[in-house]
């Protein structure tokens, strides 16, 4: 039976080098765009952010430090150890965007 891009994705995400390639090359390109992203919807302290696939938690931390509060969510367990070691202050879960562990407008 063919591996569903699912089973790949997860496969990958949970592989340290591919997880360390991408903070090493990636993580430029992504986060140039990360304040005209916050700016657009306007995140600011008073505001509550979901950041799905927050990978090593990039645009979780961003809106944290504009005093937002963040909860970053990842498929992958070893992104979401990379984000909580990177932004100690936010908390970051694992969980997958197709099936979210939270209730409407719990946040």
């Amino acid at each position: 039976m063919a591996e569903s891009f699912r089973d790949f994705e997860h496969r990958g995400w949970e592989d340290p080098a591919v997880c360390a390639q991408y903070d090493n090359c990636f993580a430029r390109l992504t986060t140039q765009s990360i304040s005209a992203l916050l700016n657009t919807a306007r995140v600011g302290g008073t505001d509550s952010v979901l950041d799905v696939a927050t990978g090593p938690g990039y645009v979780a931390g961003a809106a944290a430090s504009r005093a937002a509060t963040v909860v970053g969510v990842d498929f992958s367990a070893r992104q979401v150890g990379l984000a909580r070691t990177r932004y100690p202050g936010i908390t970051f879960q694992q969980g997958d965007a197709g099936d979210l562990p939270f209730d409407a407008g719990e946040l």
